[in-house]
C-alpha cells in the first residue's frame, strides 16, 4: 500500500463524482415508483376480473379491468424506460468524471508511488473498476430501488387481504438473510483475489508486449507463454471457485422461495375454503407472494453485485486518497535563469535497504555552462538528474534551479523551464511532428523542422514516407534507437529550455553524428545550462566541467585534462575505453 494512503481508503470520496448528476439521480426514483406502483396494481386488477367479471358473469367488468391493466402496463413501461434512461445518464456521467479524476491523480503520483501501484493495476482500475461502479449506479437507481418497493408493496397488500398469509413470507426472511450473509463472507475474499490476479495478468501482458523484441531475440516465446498461462490459470481457478460458490446461491434461495410459496398456496386454499378470501384474491395473493420472493432473491443478487463493487470502490479510493509525494511549491513563475546547484544532496529510495543512492553530492552549473556526470553503473548518475525537475525529491540537502530551491516552484513552472531526454526515449502514437510538438504544442512546422535539424534528425525524417507527418507506432518501435533518441532530443530543444538534462541521450548515435549534434547544441543553445550523463568519455571530454560519481558520492570534478591528472577513477574509465577502442581498431586492421 502506498505510504501516503490511509489504511482504510475513504470510499465516500467517490460520492463527490455523483453530485453533479443529482438531478438525474432524483428523477430515477420517481420513475421507478411509477413502474412499481403499476406492477403492484396488476394482481388486484386480475382478482377483479376473476371475482367480479367471471364470478358474477359481468363482461363489462372484464373489459374495464382489461383496459385498466393495459393502461397500467403502458404507464409502467414508460416509468421503466424513463428510469433506465436517467440512471444510465447519471452512471455515464459518474464514470466519466471518476475515470478523469483517477487518471489525473495517477499523473500526479511520483515515480515511486506509481511503481508501487504498478501500471497493470492502474490500467484495470481505470477500466474494469470504473465500469463496475457505473453498473452499480444503474443497479442502485433501478433494481435496488425497485426490489424494496415491490417487496414492501406486496407485503402490505397481502396483509390487507389476510394477515395469516404473510406468515410464510416473514418466516422465510431469516434463512434467506443467513444464506446471503454466509455466501458474502466466502465470496468477498474471492472477489479481492480475482481483482489482484487480474492486475497481475494485465501487468504480465503489458510487460511482454512492450518487450516483445527481447522475447523473440531470446526465443523465449514458450517461456513467456508458460508464465502467462500460469497467471491466467490462477485467475481462472479463482473465477471457477467463485462460480461454483455462486452456483449454490441461486438453488438455495429458490428452495426457500418455493417452500414459502407452497406454504402461501396451502394457507390461501384453506382460507378460501373457510370463505375468508375469494378465488381471485387467492390468485392475487399468490402473485404478490411471488413478487415478494422474487424481490428478496433480486435483493440477494444485488447484494452480491454490491459486494463486488465494494472491492472496486476500495481500489479506486486507494488511488484517489493517495496524496502525491511531490507537490507544487508557492512560486508560479519559472526560474529566472538556468543555474543548477546541488548542496549536500543525499537520496534513498523509499523502503530500500543499504546505502543511499546519493551521498552528500554538491555541484554547481552556471547559466549556459555544460556539466557532464560520469561514473560506473549504479553510481547514481540518472538519479541525480531526476532530482532537478523533481521527478524525485532529495531526502537530504537542497537542489536549486535559478537560485531557488526546486520545491519552491510550481511543478509546471519548474518543468516548463527544463528539457529532458531520458535514457530510454519514449515516443507516442502519432506522427513524428506530433512527438516533437510534445516540447511545445503550438510550435509551427518550421520550428519543428528546425528542432529536427538541430538534433541531426532532419535527414532521416525527410526520407520517411511522409516526412514529419509519418506515423510512429506506440513506443516508436518502427524507428531505430538512434532515431528515437534524436527525435527525443528535438522534442526537448524545441521549447528552448533554460536547463537541458541529457541522460545518456546519445548512446545509440555513431561518433560523427554525436559530435555534430553536440556542436549544434553548443552553438544554438548557448545560453542553456546542460547537465549530461554519459558512459562515454568521448562524449563528455569537451564539457566545461566533469563530475565523477563513485558509489553515490563525488570522487572528482574538473575538466577532462584535470581529471586525467587528479582522479584515478576517471583515468581508469578513460584508459579502459581507449584500450577498448584500440582493440577494436586492431581487430579491424588487415593482417600483415
Amino acid at each position: 500500500m502506498p505510504e501516503n494512503e490511509s489504511p482504510q481508503p475513504r470510499i465516500r470520496v467517490l460520492l463527490r463524482y455523483l453530485r453533479p448528476h443529482w438531478p438525474w439521480l432524483a428523477l430515477a426514483p420517481a420513475a421507478m415508483l411509477l413502474e412499481t406502483a403499476m406492477d403492484l396494481m396488476q394482481p388486484a386488477l386480475m382478482a377483479d376480473i376473476v371475482d367480479v367479471g367471471v364470478g358474477q358473469l359481468r363482461p363489462e367488468a372484464v373489459r374495464a379491468a382489461g383496459w385498466r391493466m393495459l393502461l397500467c402496463a403502458a404507464l409502467g413501461a414508460a416509468g421503466g424506460f424513463a428510469c433506465t434512461l436517467v440512471s444510465g445518464r447519471a452512471a455515464t456521467g459518474f464514470g466519466d468524471g471518476l475515470r478523469r479524476a483517477v487518471f489525473a491523480r495517477v499523473q500526479r503520483l511520483s515515480f515511486s508511488q506509481a511503481d508501487r501501484f504498478t501500471a497493470g493495476s492502474l490500467a484495470t482500475r481505470l477500466t474494469n473498476d470504473v465500469t463496475t461502479m457505473q453498473f452499480v449506479v444503474v443497479m442502485c437507481t433501478r433494481m435496488l430501488l425497485r426490489s424494496p418497493l415491490l417487496l414492501a408493496g406486496s407485503v402490505v397488500l397481502v396483509l390487507r387481504t389476510d394477515w395469516r398469509l404473510s406468515l410464510p413470507l416473514v418466516l422465510s426472511a431469516p434463512p434467506l438473510a443467513w444464506i446471503v450473509a454466509h455466501w458474502m463472507r466466502r465470496m468477498l475474499p474471492l472477489f479481492e483475489a480475482g481483482q489482484k490476479r487480474t492486475d497481475e495478468l494485465s501487468s504480465s501482458m503489458q510487460e511482454t508486449l512492450e518487450g516483445i523484441r527481447v522475447v523473440k531475440a531470446f526465443a523465449a516465446e514458450r517461456r513467456v507463454e508458460a508464465a502467462f498461462g500460469a497467471r491466467n490459470d490462477a485467475l481462472a481457478e479463482t473465477g471457477l471457485r467463485g462460480g461454483l460458490l455462486g452456483a449454490t446461491l441461486g438453488p438455495a434461495l429458490q428452495l426457500v422461495q418455493q417452500a414459502a410459496l407452497a406454504a402461501v398456496v396451502l394457507l390461501a386454499a384453506r382460507e378460501a375454503d373457510a370463505g375468508r378470501v375469494m378465488v381471485g384474491q387467492v390468485a392475487a395473493i399468490v402473485n404478490y407472494a411471488t413478487q415478494v420472493m422474487m424481490a428478496l432473491v433480486m435483493l440477494s443478487f444485488q447484494t452480491m453485485h454490491l459486494s463486488r463493487a465494494m472491492v472496486g470502490a476500495r481500489r479506486l479510493a486507494e488511488v484517489l486518497c493517495t496524496e502525491p509525494e511531490i507537490r507544487d511549491g508557492p512560486r508560479p513563475a519559472p526560474p529566472a535563469e538556468g543555474s543548477v546547484e546541488l548542496r549536500g544532496v543525499s537520496f534513498s529510495y523509499p523502503g530500500a535497504a543499504g546505502d543511499p543512492v546519493l551521498r552528500g553530492v554538491s555541484l554547481r552549473a552556471a547559466p549556459g555552462e555544460r556539466v557532464a556526470v560520469v561514473g560506473g553503473t549504479g553510481s547514481g548518475k540518472s538519479t541525480l538528474l531526476s532530482l532537478v525537475p523533481r521527478f524525485r525529491d532529495a531526502t537530504a540537502g537542497e537542489v536549486l534551479v535559478g537560485g531557488a530551491d526546486v520545491r519552491a516552484y510550481r511543478l509546471d513552472a519548474l518543468r516548463g523551464a527544463i528539457g529532458v531526454v531520458m535514457q530510454e526515449p519514449r515516443l507516442f502514437s502519432g506522427s513524428v511532428a506530433d512527438n516533437v510538438r510534445w516540447g511545445r504544442p503550438d510550435a509551427t512546422d518550421e520550428e519543428v523542422r528546425r528542432a529536427l535539424r538541430l538534433a541531426q534528425a532532419e535527414r532521416f525524417v525527410e526520407e520517411l514516407p511522409d516526412g514529419p507527418a509519418t506515423r510512429v507506432s506506440q513506443g516508436g518501435t518502427t524507428l531505430s534507437g538512434g532515431q528515437r533518441q534524436r527525435i527525443a532530443i528535438a522534442r526537448a530543444v524545441l521549447r528552448r529550455p533554460r536547463v537541458l538534462l541529457l541522460d545518456d541521450a546519445t548512446s545509440a548515435l555513431d561518433g560523427a553524428t554525436e559530435r555534430a549534434l553536440l556542436a549544434a547544441l553548443r552553438e544554438e543553445l548557448a545560453g542553456t545550462t546542460v547537465l549530461a550523463v554519459s558512459q562515454r568519455i568521448a562524449t563528455v571530454r569537451d564539457a566545461d566541467r566533469i563530475v565523477v560519481l563513485d558509489g553515490g558520492a563525488v570522487a572528482g570534478a574538473g575538466t577532462h585534462a584535470e581529471l586525467l591528472a587528479s582522479c584515478p577513477l576517471y583515468r581508469e574509465i578513460a584508459e579502459s575505453q581507449s584500450l577498448a577502442a584500440g582493440d577494436a581498431l586492431a581487430g579491424a586492421a588487415p593482417a600483415h
